[in-house]
């Protein structure tokens, strides 16, 4: 989790602080360096674009960036916008998630390629353990944040680049994802006293009341997530 978050930083400081922002183009994991505290950063930028600029929706380009990575739409249209990285970021996270690589011949039909494979689990709340990477026991995870964290690689994969978050919105809802995992589940706990502390308790609320935008934000994209499969639902 870690990892995504860095990497998902990274994605947003080329979206929303660069001036013009810079489609990365061809986010994959072999593309995110990691020094000994698994710090990560993005690498290898020969395929990034300047994204739109003005009333411009889009920037058109050649079909270019690594298979099983890039968005449906840019295959199919060569149209490029900053939700392009954010799908191709859905695969990473998946990536993370289920411990197997994008494409991998070495398996078998529709399984060699990781999105085909996971889309039918990703529609079916229920089944998402059926995700997780094998060398984690039933133990070894918090369930309720594993949810969740699928949940955001979902919304980030869907067909409709319109239906994707913000990379902005992602890097929130792994923030406190982060977060809720180190400090035990429970953030409202450590809210101590200035005696405990060294500090007001106003900071302790202010803290809280991050938190809880955050878990808003979470709940936003899996809320999100589950009412696009309903409506796909009800189509069919």
């Amino acid at each position: 989790m870690k990892i995504a978050l860095d990497a998902a930083k990274g994605l947003e400081y080329l979206h929303d602080k660069a001036n013009p922002p810079v489609i990365y183009r061809d986010l994959k994991s072999s593309n995110i360096l990691l020094d000994k505290e698994y710090n990560a950063k993005l690498s290898d930028f020969g395929l990034a674009k300047l994204g739109p600029i003005g009333d411009n929706t889009h920037v058109s380009s050649r079909v270019m960036g690594t298979y099983g990575y890039c968005a449906p739409e840019y295959q199919r249209t060569g149209q490029l916008t900053v939700k392009s990285d954010v799908y191709s970021f859905g695969v990473v996270l998946l990536e993370l998630i289920t411990g197997k690589r994008a494409v991998d011949v070495t398996r078998d039909g529709h399984e060699q390629n990781l999105v085909t494979w996971a889309e039918p689990i990703l529609k079916d709340t229920s089944r998402y353990i059926e995700l997780v990477d094998p060398i984690l026991e039933d133990d070894d995870f918090p369930q309720k944040s594993f949810n969740q964290a699928v949940a955001v690689a979902a919304m980030c994969l869907q067909d409709d680049a319109a239906v994707r978050p913000l990379i902005s919105d992602v890097v929130t809802a792994l923030s406190y994802l982060n977060h809720n995992n180190f400090m035990g589940n429970s953030p409202v706990n450590n809210n101590k006293s200035m005696d405990e502390k060294g500090h007001d308790d106003d900071d302790g609320e202010e803290e809280i009341n991050e938190i809880e935008r955050k878990r808003a934000v979470v709940d936003a994209i899996k809320w999100g997530e589950n009412s696009r499969n309903t409506m796909q639902d009800d189509d069919h």
